[in-house]
């Protein structure tokens, strides 16, 4: 593709900076049997202070796989948000095995208050928590992550408060809930800044919901949206497309 082209399929979503590979079909899958599949413990973390090319703020967010891999998957969720929860526990362990561990794609973990009163503050938390660990233990993160996750409640989203999540934090291994609170303390309101900021991103391309996912190609400035939890086999088509962008 010559250079003319190529500005031209950019401008093609101003927004995003991007070329749309594919739309953003909504898949909000009804509650079924929870999958056999392992909980997803990811091989590599990292961090970075990067905006990328689509937009997306990575300082302080939890990145996931290869820093070179070929293939960004932004990922907005909410802890409050059952379909997250449905993503996290049938798609994501095999999109980990088949695309993170193998270096082909790279997930970085975006907040999108959407569900609750409490999302906004479990949203902190994750940012604080990761804060505090990136740098000497990643994968107590990761244990937070999906103990947030596990504590969700089929009846609703009351279930989210202080004390839950406080629970959650001090029986993770390898968080200190005084490093957090110090945190959330502190820096809470550029935090809440800071999530505002890459909701926007997600805006922009018109994601209104959780999960939304954005897959970027940074190498050929290419991308694909998806909204909803997905199956499997619909999310592995959507990244080789825009892997083979």
């Amino acid at each position: 593709m010559d250079s003319k082209s190529k500005i031209t399929r950019r401008r093609a979503i101003a927004a995003g900076g991007a070329t749309v590979l594919f739309g953003g079909g909504v898949a909000y899958l009804a509650s079924g049997s929870e999958s056999d599949e392992p909980e997803y413990v990811p091989e590599t973390f990292h961090t970075s202070e990067e905006t990328t090319g689509f937009g997306v703020e990575l300082a302080g967010r939890p990145l996931v796989g290869d820093p070179d891999a070929t293939v960004d998957v932004y990922y907005w969720t909410d802890y409050l948000c059952p379909f997250c929860k449905k993503f996290e526990t049938e798609t994501l362990p095999k999109i980990g095995s088949n695309y993170i561990d193998t270096g082909d794609v790279r997930l970085v973990v975006l907040p999108y208050p959407n569900i609750g009163e409490y999302s906004m503050p479990s949203a902190v938390w994750s940012r604080c928590v990761w804060r505090t660990v990136a740098r000497t233990n990643p994968e107590a993160f990761w244990r937070w992550h999906e103990a947030a996750f596990d504590a969700q409640s089929e009846s609703g989203h009351d279930w989210a408060d202080e004390a839950t999540f406080r629970e959650i934090t001090e029986r993770t291994d390898g968080v200190s809930v005084s490093a957090v609170d110090s945190c959330r303390k502190s820096r809470g309101d550029a935090i809440r800044d800071a999530i505002e900021t890459n909701v926007g991103v997600a805006q922009s391309v018109e994601i209104r919901g959780t999960p939304g996912f954005v897959l970027y190609n940074r190498d050929a400035d290419a991308a694909g949206k998806l909204v909803g939890a997905h199956p499997y086999d619909t999310f592995s088509n959507a990244l080789d497309r825009v892997l083979e962008a």
